[in-house]
């Protein structure tokens, strides 16, 4: 029987042969040596496939999976199903890590018996030089967080992304993204961090975030983005609903839920070509949330407001 390796990366590949040679070296270089490599092909079209195959045929660590496109929560939910590690970490095949991040990770959650660890991200230009410095282990002290819930509400030391953080298996296990939606991650996070009652945090930039490539968060805003966001809201209003009634769960519900309608609002003021389209959707959706009982005007901060009654006014001001 297999020795079960210590963490299992998980990597979705579509259509990134330009940045995935980088992103498996620097995986394959890791000081960190018991690791199992997960690759999610999702349908690539382009040399992303041969370049797998070509890893893989060198390293036997890399274990490939493909399946047709359907999106980057149907990788990384593939990726959780075939792991094996003890603990689990998401990398997105556009980016790379330091050399030592994986066993500064680990060492961080076996030296605060942790479920999770959370890192500082690099945002790095192609041009920009990587961080490349040599830490010693031993002398890194991780900050540890209780509650966990506290740190979600005020919003610190959590980044609402999946990747850089690092996850004791046994807590991903009934887990999983929600399919067929972008911005798949802060619904994740937010429901994950309320179930645990501790983590851990690095403050030494060990993920480098390419920020050059094509993003979700950076492209064109649509309906379609809109409809995200509200399944996203929607799953997290219903994650805490299921919750014991305490006052902190309640503020933290709101706060995200908050959160997410000013992304909306933001990418929807920012937006040209289709904005009165946009901010007829939104008032639709926004509305019926508020019949609901999901979103409140009151939690929303003063720029949120403001944009939202301008929104409003605009709407009003096109029936005439």
């Amino acid at each position: 029987m297999d020795k079960q390796p210590l963490i299992t990366v998980i990597i979705p590949v579509y259509n990134v042969a330009q940045y995935l040679p980088r992103c498996l070296f620097s995986v394959l270089k890791q000081t960190l040596k018991d690791i199992e490599i997960i690759c999610v092909n999702d349908g690539s079209t382009d040399e992303s496939v041969q370049i797998l195959n070509d890893f893989a045929a060198q390293d036997k660590r890399i274990k490939i999976f493909s399946q047709t496109n359907k999106g980057l929560s149907s990788s990384r939910n593939c990726g959780l199903e075939n792991a094996t590690g003890q603990y689990i970490f998401f990398l997105d095949a556009d980016d790379y890590l330091h050399p030592q991040a994986l066993e500064i990770f680990y060492t961080a959650a076996q030296k605060n018996n942790v479920p999770v660890v959370v890192g500082e991200t690099f945002c790095r230009l192609d041009r920009d030089k990587p961080n490349t410095n040599a830490y010693n282990i031993d002398k890194i002290e991780p900050r540890h967080h209780i509650p966990a819930l506290k740190e979600l509400y005020k919003y610190r030391h959590i980044s609402a992304v999946a990747w850089n953080k690092l996850y004791r298996a046994d807590i991903l296990h009934n887990r999983r993204f929600i399919e067929g939606i972008l911005f798949e991650d802060w619904p994740f996070v937010t429901s994950l961090f309320a179930d645990i009652n501790e983590f851990a945090s690095i403050r030494i930039p060990l993920y480098m975030y390419n920020i050059t490539t094509p993003s979700i968060m950076r492209s064109c805003f649509s309906i379609k983005k809109i409809q995200d966001y509200i399944t996203g809201i929607r799953f997290v209003s219903e994650y805490f609903s299921q919750q014991p009634q305490q006052k902190l769960w309640s503020l933290v519900q709101r706060k995200r839920i908050a959160q997410s309608v000013k992304m909306m609002l933001s990418k929807i003021s920012k937006s040209k070509d289709n904005q009165p389209e946009l901010e007829a959707y939104f008032k639709q959706e926004y509305m019926r949330l508020k019949q609901e009982k999901i979103v409140r005007f009151t939690d929303l901060s003063l720029k949120s407001k403001y944009r939202l009654l301008r929104l409003m006014w605009h709407q009003r001001k096109n029936k005439k």
